[in-house]
């Protein structure tokens, strides 16, 4: 039968049931508190929860409830992959994910507000980021705590963990012990592109350092200080006569 001819899944949990329950555990809030804040009848919050209910939920309080939960209703219809539409906006222009620019921002408020730790951490993203065209840091990075490795198997592909989980023996145990070296490979290729970026980071602030130097030189404390050693020069060339 083809599957024109197949009647509709209406056993699926639509994705807003999914959504805020897991924003209600996420905040700690139970479905009467939910129904309470946003004037909504619990029986509406307990269908459009437990997807019992095949019915969309209705426009006025769909949108009390997302209020309370601080999303957007296209969030919770599916129609977007973050809960507000700045962040949305910002997913489709980066491709970070929500909580990767919630981290971002949380940084870049410790920054504003003299939180050293914030400051560092975020300058140390810019640098990486603006380095990215100079080395395969990120591809090595990716391979060595992302990578999964494939064995075949009987005919079946086996990723390394499900290998491992089984206790390997014999020849699947060597697979494995190569794909623990294979990922060590990329562990090395990681140090050699940070090494790298190390040099390049000692340039910048070499430039840096300079640059403050000879400004510092046109100061008036830094035109004594030029001043103190021309006179001890001229007191050890006197000595030395």
């Amino acid at each position: 039968m083809g599957k024109r001819n197949q009647p509709p899944d209406v056993f699926s949990t639509p994705i807003w049931a999914t959504r805020i329950t897991n924003l209600l555990e996420e905040r700690g809030m139970t479905q009467l508190e939910l129904a309470k804040q946003s004037g909504t009848s619990p029986a509406s919050i307990s269908d459009w929860v437990g997807g019992s209910s095949q019915r969309e939920p209705k426009v006025k309080g769909f949108k009390a409830v997302a209020d309370v939960l601080g999303v957007s209703t296209d969030y919770l219809l599916g129609a977007n992959e973050c809960t507000t539409p700045t962040t949305e906006k910002i997913h489709k222009i980066t491709g970070l994910s929500e909580k990767a620019i919630r981290n971002l921002r949380k940084l870049q408020r410790g920054a504003k507000n003299s939180d050293s730790s914030a400051a560092k951490k975020l300058a140390a993203c810019n640098f990486l980021l603006e380095s990215m065209d100079s080395t395969d840091l990120f591809e090595s990075l990716y391979s060595y705590l992302l990578g999964e490795f494939y064995f075949s198997s009987h005919g079946t592909d086996l990723g390394a963990n499900f290998i491992y989980a089984k206790t390997p023996v014999g020849e699947e145990k060597e697979r494995l012990a190569f794909a623990e070296s294979y990922s060590h490979v990329y562990l090395s290729k990681v140090l050699q592109a940070l090494a790298f970026i190390k040099r390049k980071a000692d340039k910048v602030k070499e430039r840096k350092e300079k640059k403050m130097y000879e400004e510092w030189l046109k100061s008036d404390e830094g035109k004594a200080f030029e001043l103190e050693n021309l006179k001890l020069q001229i007191a050890y060339e006197d000595e030395e006569e």
